[in-house]
């Protein structure tokens, strides 16, 4: 668990010091009212992949292995008991 939540922790502090690269630059580049634009356009996809990166690195072996239409099912009840 700890090697898990160690690499979390050091892909999302690389994600954030390289997107927050790709966005300054473009902030610089093209102005930050357009930067704004595009950041609003990206982010619900830039998350959304995320989320789905991390769901399917970090979810234990026998949910990731379990078909779809169970594996939510399985991990929320898992998650309470």
């Amino acid at each position: 668990m700890f090697i898990r939540l160690g690499c979390f922790l050091v892909a999302g502090a690389a994600a954030y010091v390289v997107l927050s690269t790709i966005f300054s630059l473009v902030c610089f580049g093209v102005g930050h009212n357009t930067m704004e634009m595009i950041y609003g356009g990206t982010a619900v996809y830039l998350l959304t992949l995320a989320a789905a990166v991390e769901g399917a690195w970090l979810l234990p072996e026998d949910i990731r292995r379990s078909s779809s239409s169970t594996r939510l099912t399985h991990w929320f009840r898992s998650r309470w008991d």
